[in-house]
């Protein structure tokens, strides 16, 4: 009987971690994917996939290379947004299909160069700026089963609702070594607050001979980390038309974190039913930033323009997405009529992230003096290196953007859309002569928008 009870808990998406395995109710697991390379901003860069490594030369460039901050002739604010996120995520499981969609607002990306007029050193600028690195807030999934392949379980149900974001604040400065400023070099120093939340419910009845069981698990998760980044940026016009930009960005070094996590579960049988309780204020949350690594290349020949970026992020090995000190608190009836009370070991979810490398190609053609038209394509592959054992979710994305902008002779505006789409690993599970496979297709609709002001 455990043991299917614990493979019905598996096949809706519970991982196989170390408090769990020692739990009768698992843990339910999040609905995170935690792709890098998917939040596109700036007013021109994000129709174009994000692909502006080398050509980035306005006050996104505090964002995409700082090295081409040295290219604004004037002080300029730039404000971009992915104003609507419509997502839908589809899954398979115990023969019975869930979807959940959502409209959402994702802010984008602030920033801000200064030059002429409040500026007279033509090969020196500074920039300031707020980027949304990561947002990940899919629908609420709420399924409901008879789990008709598993004879003793009569209902299963799942709900969860769950996010993942970051916001970079960060200051640069670019500097021009010659005066024709051909070559440029930038440095940036940032600060990473990332945010996390799962509230998930896992609940079920299963028959026990001729009586009736009941279990439920549920889960409340909070955690926050401030991690400091330095960034390195050039760029290189080498010939007429053909530009390299090059971008490293330092692993993320902890500053601190903060965390809240309650966990409350009952496993109700006719022989000693059992709750069980969890809760810690001062457990440790980890998000560690890989070293990230890009390369660019730009050739502009008449009205139009086109870039190939490729980046590249580091390994991370395994370390503890969760962690605590505090037990979990078991309360057991026994058949006599008295209660008796135990521990647990204290929770804890290993995360690692693979290598990985993303491509971004973008381009745009010049219609008229102040009307330009940009596509692109990019790639945000999975860093997560075990998608059975890992707390947050595997899955490889693709997009695709498009979009117009106009410029005037100090206000620019921008307006487009994006596609993004792709599928998780299938997860193969057996446990006795039982096997599932998991398979979740993710889905989004994205609406851009930009405006900037040239002083």
């Amino acid at each position: 009987m455990t043991n299917r009870v614990r493979l019905a808990a598996v096949v809706l998406w519970v991982p196989a971690v170390s408090a769990a395995q020692t739990l009768p109710v698992p843990i339910p697991r999040t609905m995170v994917f935690p792709n890098y390379d998917n939040v596109l901003v700036g007013k021109d860069q994000a129709l174009e996939a994000g692909a502006y490594i080398a050509r980035v030369g306005d006050a996104s460039a505090n964002f995409y290379n700082p090295a081409g901050l040295v290219l604004s002739e004037k002080t300029e604010l730039n404000a971009s947004s992915t104003g609507y996120v419509w997502s839908r995520l589809t899954s398979q499981a115990l023969d019975t299909s869930i979807s959940t969609s959502k409209l959402d607002n994702v802010p984008g990306y602030f920033g801000v160069v200064i030059a002429p007029p409040f500026g007279d050193v033509r090969n020196l600028r500074f920039g300031v700026s707020i980027t949304r690195g990561v947002a990940w807030s899919p629908g609420i999934i709420d399924q409901s089963t008879g789990a008709p392949d598993i004879a003793s379980i009569n209902r299963l149900t799942y709900s969860a609702q769950s996010s993942f974001g970051s916001f970079i604040y960060q200051i640069a400065g670019a500097w021009a070594p010659v005066a024709d400023r051909s070559l440029r070099l930038g440095l940036a120093l940032g600060v990473s607050d990332t945010q996390y939340t799962n509230d998930s419910t896992f609940s079920g009845r299963l028959a026990i001979g001729d009586q009736q069981g009941q279990f439920l698990s549920t889960v409340r998760a909070n955690g926050s980390e401030l991690d400091m980044l330095f960034v390195f940026g050039a760029q290189w016009d080498i010939v007429g038309g053909l530009t390299v930009g090059a971008l490293v960005r330092s692993p993320g070094y902890r500053l601190g974190s903060s965390s809240v996590v309650t966990y409350e579960a009952s496993f109700l049988r006719p022989t000693a039913p059992a709750s069980y309780f969890f809760r810690d204020e001062n457990g440790e949350f980890r998000y560690k930033q890989p070293l990230e690594a890009s390369l660019g290349i730009a050739y502009r020949f008449g009205i139009a323009e086109l870039e190939a970026d490729l980046r590249y992020h580091d390994k991370v090995s395994s370390y503890a997405f969760y962690k605590s000190n505090v037990p979990f608190q078991v309360l057991t009836q026994n058949p006599d009529g008295t209660t008796s009370t135990s521990t647990l070991p204290s929770p804890s979810f290993p995360y690692a992230a693979r290598r990985v490398y993303n491509l971004a190609v973008g381009g745009n053609v010049k219609i008229s003096r102040t009307l330009t038209l940009h596509g692109g394509f990019y790639t945000s592959f999975s860093p997560v290196a075990d998608a059975e054992t890992r707390p947050v979710r595997k899955a490889d994305l693709y997009g695709v953007t498009g979009g117009v902008d106009f410029q005037l002779t100090h206000f620019g505006a921008s307006l487009g859309t994006g596609y993004q789409f792709g599928t998780s690993t299938a997860t193969s599970l057996a446990i006795g002569d039982l096997m599932d496979k998991i398979v979740v297709k993710v889905e989004s609709i994205s609406l851009f928008y930009a405006i900037s002001y040239q002083f």
